[in-house]
């Protein structure tokens, strides 16, 4: 499911190599939607995809809507895939029809993508690229192509054991040639069955958080392969599976505060598919009513 607007419907799902290629295919879907729209209280923002073919949108065309009135100016990205149907590049048009944005994917001899290249116009501005040790990614690097001012993230990926990845990201901005402080984030990832994850442990500076997730075993209908090949860290946004609860226990290191707070995914089916979730905030008082947090409706 799709996890754009709140941070609270962001989630994670197996690292794509962690897993075997036929193992990873099996969770892939075998199709996607022409429409996505996701609603938080009377703000609506609508996806429509032209479709290449049932898992490749070649275009997709992106309007915010306030009540019944749109906001902002509608925006467009437009994916051109290679001969092995993995996605290659993606344009994302401005309003001035001299002027876009380019990322370009690039994959090495194992399929594996190896360098995203962001441009703007003709000038590249960022680059990330990726290492992997037997077939499994190690390292992420994203910097300025200019290497100049921008930010700078390195993140590093080990396995401790088959269904656990451990993610250590260190960042820091340089502004005017001068050097910001490292940022530092860790996660342990523990993962399912099916490869989704089951567990987030995550630590910052000043807090530490536990996630733990449930699914269904239906079919999460974006979880489609150009998708994995493109993101090989997509386990931070994609899931094989759709979450039915999620729950997030929170605590504060400089004086050992914790909070809980759960969340419900109450989803409508058309067979293995889902075409409605609802996501409610569950109150720790049984007493008061759950929350409407966001709605997200899929067209096939």
């Amino acid at each position: 499911m799709r996890k754009t607007i709140l941070a609270l419907m962001a989630t994670a799902a197996i690292v794509a190599c962690s897993k075997s290629d036929d193992k990873e295919d099996d969770h892939i879907s075998g199709k996607f939607p022409t429409k996505i729209t996701q609603i938080v209280g009377t703000e609506r923002v609508v996806h429509t995809y032209e479709m290449q073919d049932a898992t490749h949108p070649k275009k997709e065309t992106i309007t915010t809507y306030q009540g019944s009135s749109t906001k902002g100016k509608v925006k467009t990205h437009e994916f051109t895939y290679d001969s092995n149907n993995r996605l290659i590049s993606k344009v994302d048009p401005t309003d001035e029809p001299s002027v876009w944005y380019l990322s370009n994917f690039s994959y090495n001899a194992n399929g594996k993508l190896e360098k995203e290249e962001r441009v703007f116009v003709t000038l590249p501005y960022i680059i990330k690229n990726y290492e992997y040790a037997n077939d499994k990614l190690t390292k992420k690097v994203e910097k300025p192509a200019s290497n100049g001012d921008g930010d700078y993230i390195t993140t590093t990926f080990e396995y401790p054991s088959a269904n656990m990845v451990r993610v250590t990201k260190t960042s820091y901005s340089v502004d005017k040639a001068k050097k910001g402080d490292d940022v530092n984030e860790w996660h342990v990832y523990t993962l399912g069955a099916n490869g989704n994850v089951v567990k987030d442990e995550y630590r910052t500076a000043t807090h530490n958080y536990e996630t733990t997730y449930e699914y269904d075993t239906k079919i999460n209908p974006e979880y489609v392969s150009f998708r994995v090949q493109a993101t090989p860290d997509h386990f931070v946004t994609l899931t094989p599976n759709n979450i039915t609860k999620k729950t997030v226990i929170t605590t504060e290191l400089a004086n050992s505060k914790v909070t809980k707070a759960v969340y419900r995914y109450d989803i409508q089916y058309d067979g293995d598919y889902p075409i409605q979730i609802k996501v409610y905030s569950v109150p720790e008082d049984k007493t008061a009513g759950e929350a409407l947090v966001q709605t997200t409706e899929y067209t096939y």
